[in-house]
């Protein structure tokens, strides 16, 4: 329940910073420039798949094995 609820919070949160920086005064990148900004560097790439990893491994791991199994 508790994780169900800060995987919420952390879409909600990616979802507000998307929204703002489209829609505020002060214009800062959104998610795909700063993606975009990450990727040119070998850290930047190395961050961005340990975080995709990370990611997809605790969705696939929460949502998709049965109980029990971990």
């Amino acid at each position: 329940m508790i994780g169900t609820v800060l995987w919420c919070l952390i879409l909600a949160a990616g979802l507000t910073w998307e929204v703002t920086c489209r829609t505020g005064r002060h214009r800062r990148p959104g998610l795909g420039a700063t993606v975009a900004a990450l990727s040119v560097s070998l850290p930047g790439r190395i961050g961005l798949f340990v975080v995709w990893a990370f990611v997809g491994v605790h969705l696939f791991t929460r949502y998709t094995v049965p109980n029990g199994w971990v």
